[in-house]
């Protein structure tokens, strides 16, 4: 009784009404638009903000990385250096920590954040997609809408099987054309606001990127300057013996 009463109430509604339904919504939209892009705004801060624990267990893991080398070394790097270097001295090791050893070091810091912003990146993209898929489900699903869908759907797919009977195509196809405009009109959004979010970088991200980057390097310069003074590779190369 519901589904005939619905569907009767919106063929009695003129065009004019659905074009200002159709045009109320997407006011609506842009609303939830500014609050969506606003939270989103602070999430993203907030992902950063929490990120600096993150950055200090890595340091850490780092510093365990390049003294612990039984625990922390990958095995097979670990057997090329104690076979290349079976006949170097203290300048060897000091050339090494400050050209191979320093650039691991900086690949793996690279690969690291790299990796986190790849992460925050798909983050932002699953939000964007759920947060779209819902609203425009919130026009598609609204009563009418529906109705008036489910009627010329069943038009198209069972009673209109045969061209004998498809008869006063007139309103179907004015529905057809308002289906492919209003379409064409979200799609054009969706790109615009797509691009705002893509291109809109996090700036406290990269605020925050840039320090880290200034602290990774003071980091460095200081743990290579006391791996080569204290001879931490004694610890690599006591392996020999093991």
């Amino acid at each position: 009784m519901k589904a005939i009463q619905l569907e009767e109430e919106w063929i009695d509604k003129t065009d004019e009404w659905k074009e200002n339904e159709w045009n109320n919504w997407k006011l609506e939209l842009e609303k939830n638009w500014k609050f969506f892009h606003l939270s989103l705004q602070n999430e993203k801060n907030m992902w950063v903000k929490n990120k600096t624990n993150e950055w200090i267990d890595w340091m850490q893991r780092m510093n365990n990385k390049w003294t612990h080398y039984n625990e922390n070394l990958n095995e097979t790097y670990k057997s090329n250096i104690l076979e290349k270097s079976l006949t170097w001295d203290e300048e060897d090791w000091k050339y090494w920590a400050n050209t191979e050893m320093k650039t691991l070091i900086v690949k793996d810091w690279e690969n690291w954040i790299n990796q986190c912003e790849v992460n925050m990146n798909k983050w932002i993209e699953n939000k964007w997609i759920h947060w779209r898929s819902y609203q425009i489900m919130t026009w598609l699903n609204s009563e009418w809408k529906h109705a008036e869908n489910i009627h010329w759907l069943k038009k198209e797919r069972l009673e209109w099987t045969k061209p004998s009977n498809v008869k006063n195509t007139g309103d179907w196809l004015k529905w057809k054309e308002r289906m492919y405009r209003q379409s064409d009109e979200w799609l054009t959004w969706v790109q615009n606001k797509e691009k705002l979010i893509l291109n809109n970088k996090c700036i406290y991200w990269e605020k925050w990127k840039n320090n880290k980057n200034t602290l990774f390097d003071k980091w460095t310069k200081e743990f290579l300057n006391k791996w080569i003074s204290e001879k931490k590779w004694n610890a690599l190369t006591n392996e020999r013996q093991m």
